[in-house]
């Protein structure tokens, strides 16, 4: 190999001489580090909710090549997020979502011994350090011919891992590892990275990530030409391959302006927000109890509270419903209100916000549980194993799943979302993270967020129906084309205040949460304004 007299370390530091040799011939990639942005950076005009998020950016998240991290059919399989359509998603060279010209290909012959290969990738790597698209990954697809097999990151012979070459205008050069990559195997749910080899078939392609902050902090100007080095394994077969290099594209990070046109904009703290035309009903929990408009269902220990120092409580807007499942058990919370008897009729379209704070007990989960959302069951159908039946009941509430494991990029932290009765939800609710706005459903513990759930029921009969999720602004989830009832008597029933561990299972330990801002409107009302 030719070009290697002048070899740094991904951090800048120079390879010993004795090592130059081994990193020139380096190959394979990476699992993708998905840069996410997370969490709620404020809306203008909108709220700072405490100590712990009042200064706090989106912040950047590299997913890993863990089993439970990127796969095939699965953003992050800790998270439960799948990729739009089931399968890894791309840009090609013209920008096109699956598109079909990439921005390289390379041709192994028949009976080629070479192990080496040399990949230009110069305009993918270009894009990356100009800041025209993020850094996502490249992805390897086999797109002709037999299989190949090459080292990986994790190959103990370090002269075998893959390299990313970088040159520049005056001669210098820079050797970049990535910093993860994965087979995306199609025959399984589960992530294949961290392993010695990786396999590129007709169901597995290849992702690599090279981190080039580094790089791009000593050298302003991007390379002028980047090739991906990879080495053949000895058991990879000498025959004709062909090989195209995709942009890995995660469309959940890209993160949408936050919203600030709603109701709640004019009402500072939610005060008197209740006498908006729109509003149908309010509850920021300020007089020491709940609005007597609520019919109670199981019995709960919540409580109104003002001040709770023992579980990290910090107000938002005054006094707060303070909710424990408590060990052993499983409801938290089960409030109604019902449309028709405070309405006199059950409306087709509605929207839902309420402020929720998670603790740090919130890590104890052993299962995915029920959060609060719309619902029109009508004791009949859509919720607790009762399927849809959309002349008889649906339910649209939220979701939590089980919290990032030890050693997951997101560790501890909570992925929200709906649990869906619909027509194609089977005999449970389908669960859907909040993913959109760069995974904005990731809820970490001890700081309050506003979510906000849009509902628009489908023309009987027909997939019309509309349900999207902001999160402090950000749109989480949007999700059309839903058929959630087929008689005209099916409405929106109620409001469904619920909280609930399991599934099956109940709570390991005493596990807390508060919710200030409750609010019905018919029409858009936004994060609550401090």
């Amino acid at each position: 190999m030719t070009g290697c007299s002048v070899h740094t370390r991904c951090d800048g530091s120079a390879v010993p001489p004795a090592a130059r040799a081994a990193t020139c011939g380096s190959a394979y990639g990476f699992v993708l580090a998905v840069t996410l942005l997370v969490c709620s950076a404020t809306a203008t005009g909108a709220w700072a909710a405490s100590e712990h998020s009042a200064s706090r950016t989106a912040g950047d998240f590299e997913y890993s090549d863990r089993a439970d991290g990127l796969s095939c059919k699965f953003v992050d399989v800790a998270l439960s997020v799948r990729w739009p359509g089931g399968r890894p998603q791309w840009r090609d060279a013209d920008e096109r979502v699956d598109g079909h010209r990439p921005f390289a290909t390379h041709r192994i012959e028949t009976g080629d011994a070479q192990r080496v290969r040399r990949i230009d990738v110069s305009a993918l790597v270009q894009g990356w350090w100009e800041g025209r698209w993020p850094n996502d990954g490249l992805l390897l697809q086999r797109t002709a011919g037999s299989h190949a097999k090459f080292h990986a990151r994790e190959e103990e012979d370090t002269s075998l891992r893959p390299q990313l070459l970088l040159r520049w205008r005056d001669g210098r050069q820079r050797f970049v590892e990535p910093d993860a990559d994965v087979s995306l195997d199609c025959a399984t749910y589960l992530g294949l990275g961290q392993q010695p080899h990786m396999r590129l078939l007709g169901h597995a392609s290849i992702a690599l990530r090279f981190p080039l902050a580094a790089a791009r902090a000593a050298h302003a100007e991007a390379p002028v030409s980047a090739e991906l080095v990879l080495v053949r394994t000895p058991e990879s077969p000498r025959a004709a391959t062909e090989i195209a290099v995709q942009r890995l594209s995660v469309p959940m990070r890209d993160v949408t302006s936050a919203r600030n046109d709603g109701i709640a904009r004019d009402f500072p703290g939610d005060r008197g927000i209740g006498q908006h035309p729109d509003v149908l009903f309010a509850d920021g929990f300020d007089n020491g109890a709940i609005s007597p408009r609520w019919k109670r269902g199981m019995d709960a220990p919540w409580r109104v509270v003002a001040q709770d120092e023992e579980h990290g409580f910090v107000p938002l807007a005054g006094s707060a419903l303070r909710v424990t499942i408590p060990r052993g058990g499983a409801v938290g919370l089960d409030l109604r209100y019902p449309l028709r008897e405070h309405h006199g009729s059950e409306p087709e379209e509605l929207y839902f916000r309420y402020c929720l704070r998670l603790t740090a007990s919130w890590a104890n989960a052993s299962d995915g549980g029920k959060l609060p959302g719309l619902a029109g069951t009508y004791g009949k159908a859509g919720w607790g194993g009762r399927p849809w039946d959309g002349s008889v009941g649906w339910s649209m509430r939220g979701h939590f799943g089980l919290p990032g494991p030890p050693g997951h990029p997101v560790a501890g932290r909570t992925m929200l979302g709906s649990y869906a009765y619909h027509s194609r939800s089977g005999a449970y609710g389908e669960p859907v993270p909040w993913a959109g706005s760069g995974f904005a459903g990731l809820l970490e513990a001890d700081r309050w967020v506003c979510i906000e759930q849009h509902l628009r029921l489908n023309t009987p009969g027909q997939q019309d129906g509309l349900l999207q999720v902001w999160v402090d602004g950000r749109e989480a989830l949007s999700m059309d084309g839903l058929r959630i009832r087929d008689q005209p008597h099916i409405r929106i029933e109620q409001l469904w205040m619920n909280v609930f561990h399991g599934g099956t299972r109940t709570a390991p330990r005493d596990m807390h949460l508060f919710i200030d801002g409750v609010v019905l409107a018919r029409s858009y009302i936004g994060p609550l304004v401090r």
